[in-house]
């Protein structure tokens, strides 16, 4: 045989003698590989389990759940463990693969049920959580709407714009290097190209610290 990992949840499984639901439960046996496998399930008590299609084949990179019914369930079996081996096989040569050994057994009474007392100091039900998250985002809500509502009123900044002013004013200005053609302006007013793109970049920045919401 060889050693290929069997993949198999869950891991073991329990039966309850007074909770008749638990008495069908599913296996899921994966196949990660990339071919196509033959399995065979296998149990050390077949006369207490029904097992549906206890054989078959699983495709490449493909899982199947195997229905698992206790038949017989007694209080003389309660507490007797069980075993199911679930086996892969090479579909070509009939090889065995790998096999997983699946333990269970029958439990006296029923599933015990989640109480609150189970979760501990520092665990809550998920309802009063959920009510507390609801109540803290009404709260930022809130909270997030008064500097809104300040921010509205508040003044306009003299002094940015006055330096957009100057910085379109200083744009409109010819550039030194239309000396060429006659212009009204005086020659001291002609400014250079490197210096125009400093006022824009100042304006740029006046602008966005003026119309930002």
């Amino acid at each position: 045989m060889k050693n290929f990992p069997v993949f198999v949840f869950p891991i073991s499984l329990e039966f309850y003698l007074n909770a008749r639901h638990t008495h069908k439960q599913l296996l899921t046996v994966y196949n990660p590989y990339d071919f196509s496998v033959n399995f065979k399930v296998l149990c050390t008590s077949p006369n207490k389990f029904t097992v549906i299609d206890p054989e078959g084949v699983i495709a490449p990179q493909s899982c199947i759940d195997i229905v698992v019914r206790y038949t017989q369930p007694s209080a003389s079996h309660c507490d007797a463990v069980e075993k199911f081996r679930i086996t892969m096989y090479d579909r070509n040569t009939q090889q065995a693969l790998g096999k997983r050994d699946i333990p269970t057994k029958l439990m006296e009474g029923e599933p015990s049920s989640t109480n609150q007392e189970s979760f501990g100091e520092n665990f809550h039900p998920l309802v009063s959580r959920a009510a507390s998250i609801r109540a803290t985002e009404d709260h930022s809500r809130v909270a997030c709407a008064h500097p809104t509502h300040l921010r509205d009123h508040q003044p306009v900044n003299i002094v940015a714009v006055a330096v957009s002013v100057c910085c379109i004013v200083a744009l409109l200005l010819p550039t030194q290097p239309e000396q060429v053609v006659k212009s009204q302006w005086p020659e001291w007013l002609h400014i250079g190209s490197n210096l125009k793109l400093v006022f824009s970049f100042v304006l740029g920045l006046v602008s966005m610290l003026v119309l930002r919401p």
